[in-house]
């Protein structure tokens, strides 16, 4: 079992008041693959609400789930345990902040670039299981769901977690960086992805760049030294 409600509760700052403390082997974010045994968070999207498949997980035997106070109007079922917040994703985040401190001698690697981030994971992940216990996010779940939903189910004896980074907006390396809060942190390359979003590519490097914001004196910073901005790179990083 990776988690438990009191555990749930401790993470999100709220007190644990009930006396049944439900053990859970994962945290699951979709309705179609949930099974008894896992706890679910109803993510809100742009074209869907988890909210309104709460029922029906709780039919399946689903015992626990988060829910935000305005949409409990849309969970006819009173007997899935639900705990209130104001933002399942923020609380989602938060869970994952708590699942990476609680490792306390975790070996966290965290790989943005432009291009290469999923085989380099991959690739690196393969290689460090033939020898320790290596965690690596499953496909590219790397954005601000995919990437905590990834860290909250990391399995409790991992030594080495590996975790890719998307970004396709300002600021979001920088939020996925403070959550994951990586001893080693890769930059594969600075390319043109996304430059919608950016008014040159030199704040895409700056945005990258955010990688190295939580490292310390015993960190690694991996820097592409062919980039135009390995200067500005290694600036960040020192």
């Amino acid at each position: 079992m990776s988690w438990n409600l009191k555990e749930i509760y401790n993470a999100l700052n709220k007190r644990f008041k009930h006396t049944e403390n439900i053990e859970f082997e994962k945290v699951s974010i979709d309705s179609r693959k949930i099974s008894s045994k896992d706890f679910f968070i109803p993510i809100v999207g742009e074209n869907y609400d988890g909210h309104n498949f709460i029922d029906e997980v709780s039919s399946l035997g689903v015992k626990a789930c988060l829910i935000e106070r305005k949409k409990n109007y849309l969970v006819k079922n009173s007997s899935i345990h639900k705990i209130f917040v104001s933002s399942t994703q923020q609380s989602l985040q938060d869970l994952a902040s708590y699942a990476r401190k609680r490792n306390k001698n975790l070996h966290m690697i965290c790989i943005t670039g432009s291009s290469g981030k999923t085989s380099l994971k991959d690739w690196a992940g393969k290689v460090l299981n033939e020898k320790i216990n290596t965690y690596v996010n499953p496909g590219n779940f790397n954005n601000e769901i995919g990437m905590p939903l990834s860290l909250v189910n990391m399995p409790l004896n991992t030594k080495v977690c590996i975790l890719e980074l998307g970004m396709n907006k300002r600021g979001e390396i920088k939020k996925l960086t403070k959550i994951s809060l990586p001893t080693i942190s890769i930059i594969t390359n600075i390319g043109l992805a996304h430059i919608g979003n950016f008014e040159k590519p030199k704040d895409i490097a700056k945005e990258k760049a955010s990688i190295y914001n939580n490292l310390n004196k015993k960190s690694f910073a991996l820097i592409p030294n062919d980039s135009e901005y390995s200067r500005l790179l290694i600036k960040k990083a020192s």
